[in-house]
């Protein structure tokens, strides 16, 4: 067909799970590290950080992008989401961050 041209695909990400109010703020990513998209993040007197198991109970948010490369980073702070979708360590199980998550106003389905 003259005039069209494929110009890529898009699969949208299934990560928003309800349509509870978003809220989301902006920080800067502890020296030397960054954010993916969708990570568990805590804050720290140094920094936005990636959750750990040791640092469960002192989550901030989730990564709504990845961090840019300043270490800016926007997060959400409220919302409804998927769990398969977030990401966190190996050591930390969906059922840890769903209950300090709720504290949040942040929901896990």
């Amino acid at each position: 067909m003259a005039g069209k041209e494929l110009l890529g695909t898009y699969t949208p990400k299934m990560t928003l799970a309800g349509d509870f109010p978003v809220v989301t703020d902006s920080d800067t990513m502890k020296a030397g590290e960054s954010a993916e998209e969708f990570q568990v993040l805590c804050k720290t007197a140094d920094g936005m950080t990636a959750v750990t198991a040791d640092t469960v109970e002192e989550i901030y948010g989730i990564a709504a992008a990845d961090s840019d490369e300043d270490g800016n980073v926007v997060i959400y702070l409220t919302g409804e989401f998927f769990a398969d979708t977030l990401i966190y360590p190996d050591t930390v199980t969906a059922a840890d961050l769903k209950a300090a998550l709720r504290k949040l106003n942040i929901f896990m389905k």
